[in-house]
């Protein structure tokens, strides 16, 4: 899907006019396309009858397939479902394997959440400071204004 495509859907659904964004997305969804699912995945299919727990499952193949299919949001949500347990079985190994995919996509976000985790070991994440602290440099470094603060109170700490 091209960014022009991807822009004007993106328009579309802030304006909540899903069913043109439904109509967009029909045939790149007939071919997989990862954005297209990860979208999709955001909303109900507008099918007459999708109940909660069918949409639960479609919403999880379709975040799934768009996370392995390269989108970022998408694998970093996974990992926050199944750190969770929401609409897929509370995993923390799978939700670490999420989080590094994301990582690998260049989500900014995750290389502050990822990081603070392993920086104090929380989430069942063994504790590595090392690498906890140089996502989080990361993660300021693009501008995620939480890992900004929490390396400034991780340096104050220090510096104590």
């Amino acid at each position: 899907m091209d960014e022009n495509t991807k822009d004007k859907i993106n328009t579309l659904y802030d304006n909540n006019e899903l069913e043109e964004v439904r109509t967009i997305l029909a045939p790149y969804l007939a071919v997989d396309d990862p954005y297209a699912l990860y979208i999709s995945a955001t909303f109900s299919s507008g099918e007459p009858i999708e109940s909660e727990q069918d949409y639960a499952k479609r919403y999880a193949q379709q975040m799934k397939k768009a996370s392995e299919g390269g989108v970022a949001e998408a694998s970093y949500q996974m990992g926050v479902n199944h750190l969770y347990g929401d609409d897929v079985p509370q995993d923390n190994a799978l939700a670490s394997e999420y989080f590094e995919r994301a990582i690998s996509q260049g989500h900014s976000y995750t290389k502050f959440t990822f990081g603070f985790s392993l920086y104090y070991g929380t989430d069942n994440n063994p504790k590595d400071e090392k690498r906890g602290l140089a996502l989080m440099k990361e993660a300021a470094n693009e501008d995620i204004e939480k890992a900004i603060k929490e390396l400034e109170i991780i340096n104050a700490s220090k510096n104590v």
